[in-house]
C-alpha cells in the first residue's frame, strides 16, 4: 500500500499554540508604539525640549507667536507653490478691515478736496461667477419620478 501524507487540522494549528499569539500581541503593541511616537515626535519634542514661555512678558510671547505663525505660513505657501505674501492677502479683505474714524476738524471749507478712492482690483472670472445668481435645475414632477 501507498503512504499518503495527509495533513490534519491539528497539525496546521500546532504553530499557534499560545506561543504565537503572545508574539503577535507583543509585535502589535510595539508597532503601535513606534507609529504613535513617529507621527507625534515633533509635537512631543517641542513640548519636552521647547522653550519655556511662562516667564516671558506679554510682548515677548506675542513676538514668539508671530514668529510661529510666520513660519507656518511660509511652510504652507511652499507646499502650495505660492508666495507667503499672497497667502496672507487671502485672509484679509477690504470689506472686513476696520475703517478709520474721521478726525474732528475745525469749521473749514466744506468743499475740502478729498483724495479720489483707490481703483478696485479687477475681479477674477471665478469671483464674477460667484457673484452672479443663476437659476438651478428644474424640479422633477411626479410624472418624471414614476415613469
Amino acid at each position: 500500500m501507498k503512504e499518503t501524507s495527509e495533513i490534519t487540522p491539528s497539525e496546521l494549528l500546532s504553530d499557534f499554540n499560545s506561543r504565537g499569539l503572545k508574539g503577535m500581541i507583543l509585535f502589535t503593541i510595539v508597532v503601535h508604539i513606534v507609529l504613535i511616537l513617529a507621527t507625534s515626535g515633533s509635537y512631543i519634542w517641542r513640548k519636552v525640549a521647547g522653550a519655556d514661555s511662562s516667564k516671558l512678558g506679554e510682548s515677548e510671547r506675542l513676538e514668539l507667536a508671530v514668529k510661529e505663525v510666520q513660519s507656518s505660513m511660509r511652510r504652507i505657501a511652499e507646499q502650495h507653490g505660492i508666495k507667503p505674501q499672497d497667502l496672507g492677502s487671502h485672509f484679509t479683505s477690504t470689506a472686513t478691515a476696520p475703517k478709520a474714524t474721521p478726525q474732528a476738524t475745525p469749521n473749514t471749507d466744506t468743499k475740502a478736496e478729498t483724495a479720489p478712492p483707490a481703483p478696485e482690483k479687477p475681479k477674477s472670472a471665478m469671483e464674477k461667477e460667484l457673484k452672479e445668481s443663476k437659476p438651478g435645475p428644474a424640479m422633477p414632477t411626479d410624472e418624471d419620478l414614476f415613469k
